[in-house]
């Protein structure tokens, strides 16, 4: 049990994710901790990069406050005094909901996964996509384009919004979009105000005890986002990997075999650096 497990061991694990341990803290809230795991194509690593839970919980507390005038989350700070002081600067005490099994996935412009589907078939997730664009280009209007949330050591599935609906009903599928959209757009901007591009994210929602559609888990980190630098001065995306993208590209560039390794002390040098660049940029 390593030293971080062991200062939350008075509670009861709830739940073992890919970066984070969540804890019952009483009959209504958890405690969610951010290690420093990293994960990479739906792989948990056992090394870790020193820091990376305490910028990713400061970065998706900071998104939560300036996001509530779109949509409700699950913070709760009503007992933040009783939190191990240790570790507190990555704990998250939150409200339970019940988790919608599906990740809300906002594009605003081709990259990954979404310029590969495109640049073979002009689709995304099935969805048409007109016009002739490039890698990196800005789409017209951002698009929606769900999946699966998986289980730990499995993989999400790409859905459509037809699957969606099936999954969660069709009312729920229409907040869920609306507000996706809502919270992507007012980002996109206050971010880009600030040197930074969201090129697309993800986020998660669930049902409050007052069956109210809440927003959980994290929001606009360099682990559930796409970041690119921007010169305001000279209006130039810098399209160089400000998240685990560049993690991702260590791996492929090194012919990775879905098995652990020793990640080199300069990657967790560069990483974390990039992180904390996208942390200053966009909290400044």
């Amino acid at each position: 049990m390593s030293s971080l497990e062991e200062s939350f061991a008075k509670y009861d694990l709830a739940f073992k994710g890919k970066i984070r341990n969540v804890y019952n803290f009483d009959s209504d809230r958890l405690l969610i901790v951010t290690t420093d795991r990293i994960s990479a194509f739906d792989f948990v690593f056992d090394d870790l990069i020193d820091n990376k839970g305490i910028l990713l919980t400061k970065m998706a507390k900071f998104w939560f406050s300036k996001t509530k005038h779109i949509i409700a989350n699950h913070i709760d700070n009503t007992d933040n005094q009783k939190l191990p002081t240790t570790f507190a600067d990555r704990c998250m005490l939150v409200k339970k909901t019940k988790v919608l099994p599906i990740e809300a996935i906002v594009r605003g412009h081709l990259d990954g996964s979404a310029w590969e589907s495109y640049n073979k078939t002009k689709k995304v997730n099935g969805l048409e996509i007109g016009g002739q664009y490039q890698k990196f280009d800005k789409l017209e209007s951002p698009i929606f384009t769900p999946s699966t949330k998986a289980e730990v050591g499995k993989k999400d599935m790409n859905i459509s919004v037809v699957e969606m609906k099936n999954l969660v009903g069709n009312d729920l599928t229409s907040k869920i979009i609306d507000i996706s959209f809502s919270l992507y757009k007012f980002a996109y901007e206050y971010a880009k105000e600030r040197g930074i591009i969201i090129a697309d994210t993800k986020f998660e929602f669930g049902i409050d005890k007052d069956d109210n559609l809440v927003l959980i888990d994290e929001i606009f980190t360099p682990d559930c986002s796409r970041f690119w630098l921007y010169d305001k001065k000279t209006q130039e995306i810098k399209y160089e990997s400000f998240d685990k993208q560049f993690f991702r590209n260590y791996l492929i560039n090194n012919n990775w075999d879905n098995n652990q390794i020793n990640i080199p002390d300069d990657i967790k040098r560069v990483l974390i650096s990039k992180y904390q660049l996208a942390y200053d940029l966009i909290t400044s």
